[in-house]
């Protein structure tokens, strides 16, 4: 009894210095841990002031280029491509067309009180508001060519346009966009470090881009009305054909053929039989031609 209450004893006293030893390393880490924080804190708050503070960019803001004018000489140049290529398409279905009215009338409307009496195309052609005015014009032509253009058909259903007119809106349109362009004029190199000057030339500029846009897709408009007028012709003309050839009588013509090759196969017939009988016949007569030559 008395050694196992000694074992009890020594037990307990081992326990105790066990929780003692335990205890005094967890207060060491505790002030190895605060003296490591200290040290990371204070190397954070002197690296914070070594550095610069950095600004945040937002997302959402684009950055704007290093030269705007150059940026806006760019998209204007791509812009004029992309129109210049869209009309050279259209004149390519409209040309060539016999009349010249409509042609004649965008010139007019083009030149105003400066027409010198020359009708040049290629005034208007190399001018990028002017080929669209030329355009609208030989696109107005072109449908005047058409037979089908003079049928009661548009008048009737109410589909017809006025060609005329709308050559001279677009011609006059142009033709003021192009007096804008001319009073803006070129990028002010003067003021090109203005930014109130230089942002207004850039809205300027783009809206009259814009505004030529605009009046290529109403011309686009235009050549499509072309293309279904052209649709309307091609129908007349494949109902005339047909009305035309349905006078050729096929069962009679294939009764004819067939009696042809019945007569020719009977005069083949009768070649040969006239090539025998003359053969037959030559061959008798030539003895009796000798024996009468003999006697004379």
């Amino acid at each position: 009894m008395v050694i196992k209450l000694v074992v009890i004893v020594v037990c307990a006293a081992a326990i105790a210095v066990a929780l003692v030893v335990i205890g005094s390393m967890a207060v060491d880490g505790v002030k190895w841990l605060a003296t490591g924080l200290g040290d990371l804190f204070r190397r954070v708050g002197s690296s914070a002031q070594e550095r610069p503070a950095l600004t945040g960019a937002d997302p959402g803001d684009e950055a704007e280029p290093a030269d705007p004018l150059g940026q806006l000489a760019d998209d204007l140049r791509a812009a004029r491509a992309r129109r210049w290529s869209r009309c050279r398409a259209i004149q390519e279905r409209a040309e060539p067309t016999e009349s010249h009215r409509y042609v004649q009338l965008a010139l007019d409307g083009w030149l105003g009180d400066s027409h010198d009496g020359t009708d040049d195309p290629d005034q208007l052609r190399n001018d990028p508001a002017g080929q669209i005015a030329l355009t609208a014009g030989l696109v107005a032509d072109r449908v005047t060519d058409y037979p089908a253009w003079q049928l009661d058909f548009f008048d009737r259903h109410g589909v017809r346009v006025d060609l005329g007119a709308e050559v001279t809106a677009l011609t006059t349109s142009a033709a003021n966009v192009r007096d804008q362009i001319d009073i803006l004029g070129e990028a002010p190199a003067l003021l090109s470090t203005d930014d109130e000057v230089v942002d207004t030339y850039i809205a300027k500029a783009l809206l009259l881009s814009r505004r030529l846009d605009g009046l290529v897709e109403r011309l686009g408009a235009l050549a499509e009305y072309q293309q279904i007028v052209a649709s309307i012709q091609h129908r007349q003309d494949k109902r005339e054909w047909l009305d035309r050839v349905s006078a050729i009588d096929e069962f009679e013509n294939e009764v004819d053929a067939q009696w042809d090759r019945s007569e020719a196969d009977r005069m083949r017939t009768a070649a040969d039989e006239s090539e025998m009988l003359a053969s037959i016949y030559l061959d008798a007569l030539a003895p009796l031609a000798k024996a009468l030559g003999r006697e004379h």
